[in-house]
C-alpha cells in the first residue's frame, strides 16, 4: 500500500504507512512510530531519541552520545512505570490519528483509494485494540511461552526465536550472568512440538516480521545428533525455510510460492561441549537449514580463557571452525574487547589476531567485537580485583579493537568476513 499523507487540524503532516510487515506512523520530522501486524508497537522515534520494545513491555532509549560511536552512545532501560507511560501515550497518539484519518482527505498527487484509506482504518484500529492491558496480557503470555531471552547476535535481532533447551549446559564462564536463573535442561521432542504452537499463537500475523529461525538457548547444538536433527526436521515440517543450491530463476519460483519464509537456522554453539561434532553433522544441520552458529571465541589466549572460565583452549576453537566450516555451515565469532584489563591487554590482542588468522574464513562468515560488561557481583570483577587487573577505559577499548582488526590477515582477501561492533546492553526480544 503507497503512503497515505494527511494534514492534521493544528498543520502538522501526518503520514501513515500500511505494508504487510508494518504499520509506520510519522508525524512531520519529530515523531515515528512502528507496530508490527498485530498492532503491537514494535518501537518508535522521537525527538532524537529511538525506542525499541520487547514482547514484554520493556522498553529501550537510545541516543548518540558526546562522541560518534557505538561506545558512547547513551542508552538505558525504562523503569516500568516510565514504560507504561510511554505506552499508554503513544497509544492516545494513535487515537487521535485515527479520529484524524476520519475527517481528513489525502493529499498524495494519486488521491487515496476507498481500499487505501480502509487499510488505514483497519491497520489503527489493530493498533487501538492493544491497549495496556492487553499488552500486559500478552507480557504474560510471553513469560508463559518462553525463559527470559538475553541475548542474541545483531544480526538475529529480528529472528524467531525457538527454545529446544533451556539455559546453559556449562554456565560457569566468570563473565556472563546470562543464564544464572535456570538448570540446563533439553524440551522433549513434544514439548519442542507444543512450544512452537504457542510460538505461532502468541506472534500471529506478525511471524512474517521474523526473517530467521534462532535455535536456542545457549548451545542448543550440544543436543545429541538424533535428537537435534528430529528437531531440525520439526522446524522444517512447520516453517518454510530457504533451500540452498537454486539457481535465481528456481529461487524466486520458490518464494513466489513460500511468501512467509525464514532464511535457515541459526544458534550459538560452544567449542568445549560440541567437541564431539563433526564436519558430517554439520552437513546433516546445513542439509535441514542451519545456516550459520555464533561461538563465543572471547580470546585466543589461552591464560586469558582460563582466567575467564573458559575450559576450552584456542585450538579448541580451530577445530570446531573447521569442522563447521567442512560441513557448509559458516561461523560468527564474538571477540570479547577488553577481556583481562589492563594485565592481558598486549597478549590479547596478540594472540587473538594470530588464532584469528588462521581460520578458513570468507565471506559468509562474521567477526563481532563485544565489549566486556561484567554484572553486579560476578565471578570475574572477584577474579579481576583479586589479580589486581584494571578494566580499559572506553578510549583503550576502542584501541584495542583497532589493533585487532589491524593484525587480521585474512586467506582469501577477496571474500573477508564482516566485521561488526555487538553491545549486549542494547539487546531486547
Amino acid at each position: 500500500m503507497p503512503i497515505v499523507e494527511l494534514k492534521t487540524l493544528d498543520g502538522h503532516r501526518l503520514l501513515i504507512n500500511t505494508r504487510s510487515q508494518a504499520t509506520s506512523i510519522m508525524v512531520n520530522d519529530d515523531l515515528v512510530l512502528n507496530y508490527d501486524p498485530e498492532g503491537r508497537m514494535t518501537g518508535a522515534w522521537v525527538e532524537g531519541r529511538n525506542y525499541r520494545r520487547s514482547l514484554d513491555n520493556h522498553i529501550m532509549v537510545k541516543q548518540e552520545g558526546p562522541r560518534r560511536g557505538l561506545s558512547y552512545r547513551v542508552r538505558r532501560e525504562l523503569e516500568p512505570e516510565e514504560a507504561r507511560q510511554f505506552l499508554a501515550r503513544a497509544y492516545g497518539r494513535v487515537a487521535e490519528y485515527r479520529e484524524e484519518a476520519r475527517r481528513s482527505c489525502a493529499l498524495t498527487t494519486g488521491r487515496a483509494s476507498a481500499a487505501e484509506w480502509q487499510a488505514v482504518y483497519d491497520a489503527l484500529d489493530r493498533i487501538l485494540e492493544c491497549d495496556l492491558p492487553q499488552l500486559e496480557r500478552e507480557a504474560e503470555a510471553f513469560h508463559n511461552i518462553y525463559k527470559p531471552i538475553n541475548i542474541l547476535p545483531p544480526d538475529q535481532y529480528l529472528a524467531l526465536v525457538l527454545q529446544a533447551t533451556e539455559g546453559c549446559s556449562y554456565n560457569q564462564c566468570a563473565f556472563c550472568g546470562f543464564y544464572r536463573d535456570r538448570a540446563f535442561r533439553i524440551k522433549s521432542l513434544d514439548e519442542f512440538k507444543q512450544h512452537i504452537r504457542d510460538v505461532r499463537a502468541f506472534f500471529g500475523q506478525a511471524l512474517r516480521v521474523r526473517k530467521a529461525i534462532f535455535l536456542a538457548d545457549a548451545n542448543a547444538l550440544v543436543i545429541p545428533q538424533a535428537q537435534l536433527l528430529a528437531i531440525l526436521d520439526v522446524i522444517n515440517a512447520e516453517f518454510a525455510i530457504e533451500p540452498r543450491g537454486l539457481d535465481r530463476t528456481a529461487l524466486r519460483a520458490w518464494r513466489a510460492e513460500h511468501p512467509n519464509f525464514f532464511e535457515g537456522v541459526y544458534s550459538f554453539i560452544d567449542a568445549f561441549t560440541s567437541r564431539r561434532k563433526t564436519a558430517q553433522d554439520f552437513h546433516e544441520m546445513a542439509q535441514r537449514g542451519l545456516r550459520r552458529v555464533y561461538i563465543g571465541l572471547e580470546s585466543g589466549d589461552g591464560e586469558l580463557l582460563k582466567f575467564m572460565g573458559k575450559p576450552n583452549s584456542p585450538q579448541d576453537v580451530a577445530q570446531l571452525v573447521g569442522q563447521v566450516k567442512a560441513g557448509g555451515v559458516a561461523v560468527g565469532l564474538v571477540i570479547l574487547a577488553g577481556a583481562g584489563g589492563d594485565t592481558f591487554a598486549a597478549q590479547h590482542v596478540q594472540r587473538t589476531t594470530e588464532l584469528v588468522n588462521t581460520l578458513p574464513l570468507d565471506s559468509g562468515d562474521l567477526i563481532y567485537f563485544s565489549e566486556l560488561v561484567d554484572y553486579p557481583g560476578s565471578q570475574y570483577s572477584a577474579l579481576a580485583r583479586e589479580a589486581d587487573i584494571q578494566p580499559l577505559a572506553i578510549d583503550e577499548i576502542e584501541q584495542q579493537i583497532k589493533q585487532l582488526r589491524a593484525g587480521f590477515r585474512f586467506n582469501d582477501k577477496e571474500h573477508t568476513p564482516k566485521i561488526s561492533y555487538y553491545d549486549v546492553r542494547e539487546f531486547i526480544y
